[in-house]
């Protein structure tokens, strides 16, 4: 499936979602407790209806948090 993206219409939108929640790869610590936040504040709200319209959301920043705990973990050895 190849999509078109209007990345005139996108790039404002994705300034907006920015500030109203800051989504983004997380590369520090203070990133980390920031995107942990806001995923608590989303399971607060969504809980585990996977129907809420901001379900998607929770889910990317779950995967966002499990990579980060992916690379900063460290190994038991």
């Amino acid at each position: 499936m190849n999509a078109v993206i209007d990345f005139q219409r996108l790039l404002p939108a994705w300034q907006m979602l920015q500030s109203v929640a800051p989504i983004a790869h997380i590369e520090s610590e203070a990133d980390y407790d920031h995107a942990t936040a806001l995923l608590n504040s989303l399971l607060d709200l969504v809980r585990d209806d996977e129907k809420h319209p901001l379900y998607s959301l929770l889910a990317v920043v779950g995967d966002l948090i499990e990579a980060y705990e992916i690379d900063h973990e460290p190994l038991n050895q």
